[in-house]
Order: C-alpha cells, then structure tokens, then sequence
C-alpha cells in the first residue's frame, strides 16, 4: 500500500511540474510580445515625430501662406504671387518629405498601414502644390480633406499600438 502511495505521490509532483513549467513558457511568450508591442509602439512614436519635425522644417512657407490667406487683410498682387510661389515650393518640398520617410521594419503589421498614411499625407501636399501654381484663385479644399484623410489613418494607427493618438494637423502647422 505504501508503494502505492509514494507512487501517487511521485505522480502528483511530476504533474504538478509538467504544468508550472508550462506557464513559466506562456509567462515567458507573454513578456516577449508585451516587450514586441512596446517596441513597435516606440518605433511608430519615433517614426511619427520624427515626420512630423521634418515636415515641420520644411513647410514654413506654406503655413505662412495660409496664415497670411486666413488673416483680417489678405495679400494682394505682387506679395500674393511671391507668397504663393513659396508656399507652391513649400509644399513640394513637403510632399519629397514625406515620401523620403524610412519606416521602420519593426512595425510589422502596421507597415502597410503606416505607408498608406504616408501616402496620403504627400499626396495632400502635391494637391497643394498643384493649387498653389495655378492662376487666379487658390482653393485648397480638397487638399485640406486629403490631410484629414491622414490624421484620421495616422489616429487610427496610433490608437492600435495602444499609443495616445494627436492631431496631425496640430502638429504639422503648429
């Protein structure tokens, strides 16, 4: 009898480990992919600042034109054509910005979502290039929907990775 009972009590402490050492592994997975997210938060945080004070240092004079557009007296004749010409270069320049942007590897799934906000914020820009070298009267309404457009990805993507999403527009202009 008493084999029998040191024989279930080996049993029992074999089992018992077999199954701790199991979720030692699932505790191990979890940290891992709980560290893998952090990284890919990071990675997108940094990409997203990192676009941000690029485009942010090369799109002054387009923000200077909207400003000066939005203002009690608009400019007129030779200072309007000089403001837009340098908004027109502004935003291209800004639009390159943008597609020149590297996005990081690490973001796995959210690479494709990360380049189709890319894509859409540049091609906000181009539409304002476009605007601003045309004759006459510049409307950028539908340039200024592509970059809504483009805040809404980048919130989406942000919120996704768990991140406090911000107002591209906010960032971009301010």
């Amino acid at each position: 009898m008493k084999k029998v009972w040191f024989l279930g009590l080996g049993l029992s402490l074999a089992l018992a480990g077999c199954s701790d050492s199991g979720s030692d592994k699932e505790k191990k997975d979890e940290a891992a992919s709980s560290e893998e997210n952090q990284d890919v938060a990071g990675d997108l945080m940094d990409f997203y600042l990192n676009l941000t004070t690029t485009v942010n240092g090369v799109d002054i004079d387009l923000n200077g034109y909207e400003e000066a557009m939005a203002g009690e007296e608009p400019p007129t004749g030779d200072e309007l054509t000089t403001l837009k010409d340098s908004a027109a270069a502004s935003a291209k320049a800004s639009a390159e910005a943008v597609e020149g942007m590297e996005i990081p590897e690490s973001l796995g799934d959210q690479k494709e979502a990360v380049e189709s906000f890319k894509s859409t914020l540049a091609e906000s820009y181009n539409m304002k290039a476009e605007a601003l070298a045309t004759e006459g009267e510049t409307d950028l309404t539908a340039a200024d929907e592509k970059l809504n457009e483009a805040e809404n990805q980048i919130k989406d993507i942000l919120d996704e990775a768990g991140l406090v999403s911000s107002s591209l527009i906010s960032d971009i202009n301010g």
